[in-house]
């Protein structure tokens, strides 16, 4: 008779596949520790909402935090890094801020919104009057303070020897700047009152500097050039605005002062690209001196393939940025910004599948169908990367000393 070893072999294997499972099991779920701090604007914006989660989209920590705080955090997972997420606010236009940094380690973050922003409501209407000035027709001055965004001038007296100019000032002491850049001369003044007088017959003469590649291959239409000067090595929010120009003349591209500046920031920006229109290139450079050659690349470092909620597609040259971002805009259903912090190696994603894991509670309940998207930008420094290029801006003292050196950043507006 024919004996039947089916029924043994069966559980010998199931026997078998239950002991392996028992040698190898799920390894335990560590603790990671961290530190975060978010500074929101503006200051009256009291909480902000912290996420964290895997790379699959499983939340594990969703949680209000006091701004302006530093927290020490912990939570039980195998990875080292995560996607993070924080969400506030404006109690004063109650738009919501979101921003979201895929696979980071955030441990020692300290995000400073006020650190590339002012607050208007902090300014103190301001008038410098400049005597002694020599009448010149046109509108050519060149006026700057420390973050002195607008400003207005005109001549003013009997003669019209004197020119007055209104700006909103800032810092109770504050360092302005006038260019008078067809005569050549520039001045330096600090003003501590709601108005000032300087004389202008004291004015030195400023350095006419002209790149020897102003206009590169691969670029068509006007530039920008921007200099600003920092009084005191490496203090960021003590910059003042130096020359400002969109429309250069043919032997020079700017003016500076040879005294009175430590360091120099340089941000030369071109509208677009020949074969990537609307992309447009900004070059920072800063240090002691200026450059004479711009390191320019011929044309954009990506192109967008796809820029739906639910399919985002990006496409790199060879020279990867060190990292990129999106941001998304609601106007419809939820007034809303979502900045989105990605690494160059991740090409394609889904925000709104993303947004719909996440669930953050300060928009429950919300319709977030509404979000297109309005910027995508590159960030490239060499050496730096999409998280050494994340704890930089997320380091006031390492952003303050204004590294790295030189940077450029590429982005379109859809």
């Amino acid at each position: 008779m024919r004996k039947s070893y089916l029924l043994p072999l069966l559980l010998i294997l199931a026997l078998t596949s239950c002991n392996e499972g028992k040698d190898n099991p799920e390894p335990e779920a560590k603790a990671v520790s961290f530190n975060f701090r978010l500074d929101p604007l503006p200051e009256a914006t009291k909480d902000f909402e912290l996420i964290l989660s895997q790379k699959d989209g499983k939340v594990l920590l969703d949680t209000m935090l006091t701004g302006r705080t530093s927290h020490a955090l912990t939570i039980k997972s195998n990875d080292t890094k995560f996607d993070v997420t924080t969400v506030y606010q404006n109690p004063n236009t109650t738009a919501y801020s979101m921003r979201t940094y895929i696979q980071v380690n955030p441990d020692g973050w300290h995000i400073d919104e006020q650190l590339t922003n002012w607050e208007e409501d902090k300014s103190r209407p301001t008038v410098v009057n400049y005597t002694n000035v020599n009448p010149f027709k046109g509108p050519s001055v060149q006026f700057g303070a420390m973050h002195a965004e607008l400003y207005r001038s005109q001549f003013v007296g009997q003669n019209d020897d004197m020119l007055r100019v209104e700006y909103n000032r800032q810092f109770p002491t504050d360092l302005t700047y006038l260019l008078l850049p067809e005569q050549g001369k520039y001045i330096f003044a600090e003003v501590t009152s709601p108005v000032t007088y300087v004389d202008f017959s004291n004015a030195a003469t400023a350095v006419k500097h002209k790149f020897i590649n102003s206009t590169p291959d691969g670029v068509y239409g006007s530039y920008l050039v921007g200099l600003y000067g920092y009084p005191e090595t490496g203090n960021e929010k003590n910059r003042v605005t130096l020359y400002v120009s969109a429309n250069n003349p043919p032997e020079y591209d700017l003016q500076y002062p040879p005294t009175g500046i430590k360091e120099f920031l340089l941000i030369v920006s071109y509208l677009k690209y020949q074969n990537n229109k609307g992309y447009r290139h900004d070059y920072y450079h800063i240090g002691p001196t200026i450059p004479t050659e711009l390191p320019f690349i011929p044309e954009a470092d990506f192109s967008v393939a796809k820029s739906q909620f639910n399919d985002f597609q990006i496409q790199f040259a060879e020279d990867k940025p060190s990292t990129y971002s999106t941001m998304w805009s609601s106007w419809e259903n939820v007034r809303a910004d979502w900045v989105i912090s990605v690494s160059p190696e991740e090409t394609a994603f889904n925000p709104q599948g993303l947004l719909e894991k996440l669930r953050p509670t300060l928009l429950k309940d919300k319709d977030l169908s509404g979000f297109r998207i309005y910027r995508t930008m590159t960030r490239t420094a060499k050496g730096y990367t999409h998280q050494t290029m994340n704890d930089y801006l997320s380091n006031p003292e390492a952003y303050l000393r204004m590294e790295p050196k030189q940077f450029r950043n590429v982005y379109t507006y859809f």
